[in-house]
């Protein structure tokens, strides 16, 4: 095959050559119509020749491996065949792609190389089979490589999260309400060890969903591993979404680790805060908030001008939390003893 190619490419300089002489002669289209029916004859008449070598992947999967053990490395491999043949058949051979060929492990005899248990297979074994397959006119010459080992291992196993890939964006006055969950939360996989012990997770094929405006439940494939086996392909993941309400309520400011004896008054006395609230959701009230100025960090003999307001504590369901004022100004007096 390779000299076909060769030929191919040195008409083909041939014909740019001659192209380049005569760009400037009128009759320049009559000689290349010409010159490309020329080469187009050469081609056909040297494609009948039957002198024709290449080498062709002949794919082969095994299968049938035992259940506490599995083959170190891909299932499928693939055997170099050199074949021979007139250059239209060799042509059109390799414009063709074999299937696999299953082939039974448990079948195949079973040795131990350097400390590696696996299963051994001489290719001259499936000669005759490789053979029926190729095209008639075709002549099997070798195989490569002449014998294939198989690896086999002891096959381990445990249990992992799942974790979802998603991004989601909502239909305005709607938000989540709650978390993005999946049923089941977690999947035995199994596999070599030394692969095992990379994994912490399995992704779930990545989601995208725009302007939601409710709660939508996916059966979802998760990220396929080849060298890894799942006890399961798919699972159940449920985005919960609902309109929100804004709601808004005042908070006093308390003061964080300052001396007993000083007090803080802050101008405004009170953060207003905001938030969304799904509406199936009950409204949250001032005691589920606080707010607080810490003074841990603040010299008291070179304050500043203004201090900075904090939301220490509030409820985890509401989004998109705000307040005003971020800084306030203030007064610390000394307290009168009682």
């Amino acid at each position: 095959m390779n000299k076909v190619k060769k030929l191919l490419d040195k008409y083909l300089q041939r014909i740019i050559g001659k192209t380049r002489e005569v760009r400037e002669d009128g009759n320049a289209l009559i000689f290349l119509v010409f010159l490309f029916l020329a080469a187009c004859f050469w081609v056909l008449n040297a494609l009948q020749k039957d002198d024709y070598t290449t080498e062709v992947n002949f794919p082969v999967r095994f299968t049938n491996v035992g259940a506490n053990e599995i083959v170190k490395g891909s299932l499928n491999r693939d055997l170099i065949v050199k074949v021979r043949g007139g250059g239209f058949t060799v042509l059109r051979h390799i414009s063709q792609q074999f299937s696999a060929e299953a082939i039974d492990i448990s079948t195949l005899r079973r040795v131990n190389i350097d400390g590696v248990d696996g299963a051994y297979i001489n290719s001259n074994e499936y000669y005759k089979l490789i053979e029926g397959k190729l095209a008639v006119g075709l002549e099997l010459i070798s195989i490569s490589p002449d014998t294939l080992f198989i690896p086999l291992i002891e096959k381990k196993s445990k249990k992992v999260p799942v974790k979802v890939q998603a991004e989601v964006t909502f239909e305005q006055q709607c938000q989540m309400s709650g978390v993005i969950t999946v049923d089941p939360d977690s999947i035995l996989i199994s596999g070599a060890e030394d692969r095992l012990n990379t994994i912490d997770f399995i992704s779930t094929k990545a989601l995208a969903f725009e302007k939601l405006s409710d709660t939508i439940v996916r059966n979802v494939l998760l990220e396929k591993d080849d060298n890894i086996e799942f006890d399961t392909k798919r699972v159940v993941v449920t985005i919960p979404v609902e309109p929100f309400t804004e709601a808004n309520l005042l908070v006093p400011i308390d003061a964080l680790n300052l001396p007993d004896s000083i007090e803080l008054k802050s101008f405004p006395p009170e953060v207003n805060i905001s938030y969304h609230i799904g509406l199936s959701r009950p409204l949250y009230s001032q005691g589920d908030f606080k707010a607080s100025i810490d003074f841990t960090n603040i010299d008291l003999e070179n304050l500043p001008r203004r201090l900075k307001v904090k939301i220490n504590e509030f409820p985890e369901e509401i989004h998109n939390m705000a307040y005003q004022p971020v800084f306030v100004e203030y007064l610390l007096e000394r307290k009168v003893e009682q």
